[in-house]
């Protein structure tokens, strides 16, 4: 004992601490508002809601909608560009946005503010399918072009930042690229036939990434768990 005793000891100890936030089975229900970041002539802003089951801490499958009829908004640049140039700038309008997801949390922290208190966040990247809704603004002859809404294919990837504040309730900030293959307003007119409809559009498809920066909060349901830990 006396030879034991006589040993240097390790002064460091090491504790392993459950995490704060458990997301393994459990709802996150997410609203946000969107607002358009890469898009100079009109803009698509709209709420929005997301819903995802996590399979493990990690690992969530789920979908997220956004609506933007309404509140598509040319800008004051699209405006004076067009009247300096005396063109228009063919530009669309959203009516909604649906996908599917999967949402990967690679790395999770947190940090010291507000003196004492401990912030919890987390960090997630996500990746999906869906379908947008769309169709073309008449501004080079609105007088006789009125086009109607089409869905297309929509792919969605994006990555954001949750901070907690709570077991259960977080604010959140996400940048999200919706990427998919739009029709744009033809940018001559045929004088002979103008109410011709196979003549208001442009003979190939624009490839499009609508950038959006997305902020709002998150709910994890159910509110509290129980850690099962081994006997």
């Amino acid at each position: 004992m006396n030879k034991e005793a006589a040993k240097d000891l390790n002064p460091e100890t090491y504790a392993v601490q459950q995490i704060y936030a458990l997301r393994y089975h459990r709802f996150e229900v997410n609203p946000y508002f969107g607002l358009t970041m890469n898009d100079q002539f009109v803009g698509h802003n709209g709420p929005g809601l997301a819903i995802n089951w996590y399979l493990t801490n990690v690992l969530a499958i789920g979908v997220n909608g956004n609506w933007y009829a309404g509140l598509n908004t040319p800008s004051d640049f699209n405006f004076q560009t067009s009247r300096a140039a005396r063109i228009g700038e063919p530009i669309t309008e959203y009516q909604w946005n649906a996908n599917a997801n999967f949402t990967y949390v690679p790395a999770y922290g947190k940090f010291s503010g507000f003196s004492d208190f401990i912030f919890h966040y987390d960090f997630y990247v996500l990746g999906g399918v869906g379908a947008i809704s769309t169709r073309p603004m008449a501004v080079v002859d609105p007088d006789n072009r009125s086009f109607d809404w089409k869905p297309k294919l929509a792919f969605h990837v994006g990555g954001g930042l949750r901070i907690f504040f709570n077991r259960w309730f977080a604010a959140m900030a996400e940048v999200s690229d919706y990427v998919f293959f739009d029709e744009l307003e033809a940018a001559s007119v045929n004088r002979d036939r103008p109410q011709d409809k196979s003549t208001w559009l442009e003979g190939e498809k624009s490839f499009t990434n609508n950038v959006q920066a997305q902020v709002g909060f998150s709910v994890f349901l159910p509110f509290s768990w129980e850690y099962r830990l081994p006997k």
